[in-house]
């Protein structure tokens, strides 16, 4: 049995950030035409061709952690579970993730069970006060205790549950992971996040970003994850997170825009619209219709990079639909 404590100063803080970017969210937010049709054309596309398990054909599409991403991608449009036109799709979801949870919490199925993992706890934590289901608490509740009692002693993950080393990309998916947690009520230890920001630290490379597995080669995915974990665990005024801001606005510095596109701007979306201001109008002026202009005809984003269709129409979506500023995880 793990056991869990919140620092009352940690939800004072993540409170006082919510309250404050509340007004500033609404002027800098904006849900045009071209979005909406955009982001409605891709959940008819994830509707369509979801199985009635839940999942979906192609790469990817059975894997817990992608299922997850779908499933936000509805949540963060408003749908609602079991009610509306993709009620039903909420529903399938949630029914695959908890169904394929293992005895000892995780969230996976497949190879690289970290990364399913920490996007289906996300998942899980962003559904949990809008849908009327006893297993949803539980099965997050085991989820979460999986990724405290699988933290290294670097204070971050790697692929497997047991591995003792760590990375940015996948710790980056067990530090939402718990960050949706605690909003939603699951007691997560603050030495957990502290530990896992500290290991965040320990990657940062001078002049801005993130390395891999230590401070060097930073990129723009890593960048984006660094800098989210970061604003979304409180450090947000550290010089570390301005340094990694203003690396994104300059593109990265000799990475560019790298073969992880969608993975990229489903991170750096949420990272530029935490850091505000000039950083994020630049971000979303320029992402936005860079991704609209490459969904395809039958509304979903091409594979490739991080993931297959689904997995990339899914990182598509949640980063066009920062501008609608409703799932929890989203908030300042």
């Amino acid at each position: 049995m793990i056991t869990r404590h919140i620092i009352p100063a940690l939800l004072s803080a993540l409170l006082a950030m919510g309250a404050a970017g509340s007004a500033r969210a609404a002027a800098e937010t904006k849900v045009t035409p071209e979005i909406e049709r955009a982001v409605t054309r891709g959940l008819d596309y994830l509707a369509r061709t979801q199985k009635p398990d839940g999942s979906w054909e192609g790469s990817y599409g059975n894997v817990s952690g992608v299922v997850g991403l779908a499933m936000l991608a509805f949540l963060a449009h408003g749908e609602q579970p079991d009610e509306g036109k993709y009620g039903h799709v909420i529903r399938r979801c949630v029914d695959y993730i908890i169904k394929n949870q293992q005895s000892n919490g995780l969230l996976a199925t497949g190879s690289s069970p970290m990364y399913s993992h920490g996007f289906a706890t996300l998942a899980l934590g962003e559904v949990y006060g809008m849908i009327d289901d006893p297993r949803v608490g539980p099965a997050l509740q085991k989820a979460t205790g999986l990724t405290v009692s699988s933290q290294n002693a670097l204070g971050g993950w790697r692929y497997s549950v047991g591995s003792s080393d760590a990375d940015t990309t996948v710790s980056g998916a067990q530090m939402l992971g718990l960050r949706a947690a605690a909003s939603a009520g699951i007691e997560v230890p603050i030495s957990a996040i502290q530990r896992g920001v500290k290991y965040y630290m320990s990657c940062f490379c001078p002049g801005g970003g993130f390395g891999y597995t230590g401070p060097s080669g930073p990129s723009m995915p890593r960048a984006g994850i660094g800098l989210l974990v970061l604003s979304l665990s409180g450090a947000y005024r550290a010089p570390q997170a301005k340094a990694t801001a203003d690396f994104i606005l300059n593109g990265g510095g000799t990475s560019g825009y790298s073969g992880y596109f969608y993975y990229q701007c489903y991170y750096c979306s949420q990272a530029m619209y935490q850091a505000g201001g000039k950083y994020w109008r630049h971000w979303n002026q320029t992402m936005t219709p860079a991704l609209i202009s490459l969904q395809q005809p039958d509304g979903s984003w091409p594979s490739g990079g991080s993931g297959g269709v689904v997995c990339n129409t899914a990182f598509a979506l949640l980063s066009l639909e920062v501008n609608y500023n409703l799932l929890p995880i989203y908030q300042r």
